[in-house]
């Protein structure tokens, strides 16, 4: 049992070093099905990857037909969902499980496809100049344990009111942020720094997850100094009455 942890550590060593899989700046419009879909919407199953800009393709496994890598790049496309990514990385990738780095920046996601949230060793992700706005969304990428390097710059997410602080708040994992380190100081415990609809809006999808987070306290009634009542003597006004 050692042994075999050993070499599957060694193994997802060796393909995260390996050249990545490039399938950027190919006009994909969607991966679903495990397929690869082009922009003007012909099926090409053996469409190669770039090389120019790694210089080279990772090498194939000759009995399996699948790429010897753990980097996988679909950058600068017209993405608008990832439905099938999993798929499509059973079919390019040896293994898919191993996949550490994922590149879907400079496309059109609006959300955080649970797809993404099924490679358990993804170390870094990109997801930069897309065009996610919810905060909320951003929450789910909690479920990957392994998560170091993340970029959302250029999402409209991006203008939300401390949303540096909520990302580190929501991703306790990552080390870099938008190509920031992320400083011991952001780490610092500052309260739950969530407004209170994004607070509400956890607490509602994912109740679990915030249970320990009290629910917002009832609205009070108006204070009793204030009342209005109806003088005797005029029934169509109204006066205050000050109680001291």
């Amino acid at each position: 049992m050692k042994a075999q942890t050993l070499s599957m550590k060694t193994q997802y060593a060796w393909l995260k070093s390996a050249k990545p899989l490039d399938y950027s700046f190919k006009g994909l419009k969607t991966v679903d099905g495990g397929s690869i879909i082009f922009f003007n919407g012909e099926l090409k199953n053996e469409e190669k990857p770039l090389s120019t800009r790694v210089q080279g393709i990772p090498r194939i496994n000759k009995r399996t037909n699948r790429y010897l890598t753990g980097s996988f790049w679909l950058n600068n496309n017209y993405l608008i969902h990832v439905n099938g990514l999993r798929k499509l990385a059973e079919r390019l990738l040896e293994s898919a499980d191993h996949l550490s780095w994922l590149d879907l920046s400079n496309n059109k996601l609006i959300a955080v496809n649970p797809e993404i949230l099924l490679f358990p060793n993804l170390t870094v992700l990109y997801m930069h100049n897309n065009r996610i706005f919810d905060l909320v969304e951003v929450y789910k990428l909690c479920k990957l344990k392994n998560l170091l390097t993340l970029t959302l710059s250029g999402n409209p997410v991006e203008a939300t009111t401390d949303y540096r602080q909520i990302v580190v708040y929501m991703l306790p994992t990552l080390r870099k942020l938008d190509n920031s380190p992320v400083l011991r100081s952001e780490r610092k415990p500052l309260g739950i720094p969530y407004s209170k609809c994004i607070r509400n809006r956890l607490l509602t999808e994912y109740p679990e997850d915030f249970k320990w987070i009290p629910l917002p306290p009832a609205p009070r009634p108006p204070p009793p100094s204030l009342i209005t009542n109806r003088s005797p003597q005029n029934s169509n006004k109204s006066v205050i009455v000050n109680f001291i």
